[in-house]
């Protein structure tokens, strides 16, 4: 095992040359810093996506991935490339070959993944904002854990275009910040920004914070009652009981596993198949049981996923919001058991599969504390109303 692994670590990539982009000579991000996760091109920079083998194997990117460009334009700063876990599929933030980046707000804590340098950084205050990638928790999950605002945006609102594919039905491509101001000023920047009404409807999803402790749920109780002071009282619904599955969250796991397993596999199953990389424990075997599923399992997936989209779309139309946990806990210790981590992604699974699954916008807002560190609050929108969640999010951070 790489004497690295479980070490904490800078969040930006020491086997990367040393990566600055200066800015337009103006914009509305002029004077800003940020960073980029590993699996997004940088030009003439090799995309290395947290593993050493691709870093090797690959030739530098040509051009910039188009996120990255719009920031430029806009008069921000690339102050280094950040990160990832192996191809952006993991939840902790544990590199095996790069080691743990620090978690400033929660000491020999894990900073969460998969885009846990980003988060990283940006909590440590080495950068202004960073960009992340969220396929099923790897912006919102860092961000509660770090203690910052985080997007995982509507699918299909910022470009993924120069963005290593993982499962490109479920990928979005999303930012963290530490101040709600700046976390509302990037979107326009990356995103066409059309102003949307503030929600007037206050869902809650009673079933999803049936699946975390006590303390989250008292650690969140103020932090809801802040959305309620300002939007009206929440109103409790049981998503997993509505959507039309008898199997409840297990079954909206099952979609989001076979769905993201699958798309996975085909992304990069016969490379790994056909270069055997060295690779962290486990992050194979993800892959390679990705590539078991068959028709009929992903038949079965698309079905489930359009009963759940269907459900969500109705419910939360385009004038409500959907609180839940950003996090099932705050930041586990690191090097902990993998009985620890695999609850962790169980429980995250169960009900943060929501949003991917149907294609909705959600933020993290770093409005609580526990114990054992920070945890966010999390807030859906209907797909497409990213503008009322970031404008949320400056309302409520007041």
């Amino acid at each position: 095992m790489s004497d690295l692994f479980g070490t904490f670590v800078s969040g930006f990539c020491s086997h990367i040359d040393e990566v600055s982009v200066s800015g337009a000579p103006d914009g509305p991000l002029k004077g800003l810093r940020f960073a980029v996760k590993d699996i997004i091109d940088v030009e003439g920079v090799v995309t290395g996506c947290g593993n050493p083998d691709w870093f090797r194997s690959h030739e530098p990117a040509p051009r910039h991935a188009t996120v990255v460009q719009k920031l430029l334009d806009a008069g921000a700063d690339l102050a280094g490339k950040t990160i990832t876990e192996e191809f952006a599929f993991g939840l902790i933030g544990e590199n095996y070959h790069y080691g743990t980046p620090v978690n400033p707000r929660g000491e020999g804590r894990i900073p969460g993944g998969s885009s846990s340098g980003s988060a990283s950084v940006v909590a440590c205050a080495q950068v202004d904002f960073a960009l992340g990638t969220d396929t099923g928790g790897s912006v919102r999950v860092p961000a509660s854990f770090c203690g910052l605002f985080g997007i995982r945006p509507s699918h299909g609102r910022v470009s993924l275009q120069g963005i290593m594919p993982l499962a490109p039905s479920l990928d979005t491509c999303g930012w963290f910040t530490r101040e709600a101001a700046l976390f509302r000023w990037i979107a326009p920047v990356l995103m066409d920004w059309s102003d949307k009404p503030l929600p007037t409807r206050v869902l809650i999803a009673e079933d999803a914070f049936a699946l975390v402790g006590d303390d989250v749920r008292a650690a969140l109780a103020p932090a809801i009652a802040r959305v309620e002071a300002l939007y009206g009282a929440a109103v409790p619904i049981h998503p997993s009981e509505r959507a039309g599955l008898a199997g409840g969250y297990p079954e909206w796991q099952q979609a989001m596993q076979v769905t993201r397993g699958s798309e996975a596999a085909a992304s990069h199953l016969a490379w790994m198949r056909a270069t055997d990389p060295e690779m962290g424990p486990y992050f194979r075997e993800r892959f390679e049981a990705g590539g078991a599923y068959g028709p009929a399992d992903i038949v079965d997936a698309m079905s489930k996923r359009a009963m759940i989209d269907g459900y969500m779309a109705g419910a939360l139309r385009d004038d409500a919001i959907l609180l839940v946990p950003a996090a099932p806990a705050a930041a586990p210790p690191a090097r902990s058991d993998e009985a620890v981590y695999d609850d962790l992604r169980t429980r995250n699974e169960l009900y943060n599969c929501t949003a991917p699954l149907a294609r909705s916008p959600q933020v993290s807002l770093p409005m609580a504390e526990t114990a054992d560190g920070p945890i966010g609050l999390g807030v859906i929108a209907g797909h497409g109303n990213d503008e009322m969640l970031l404008d949320l999010a400056v309302e409520v951070a007041g």
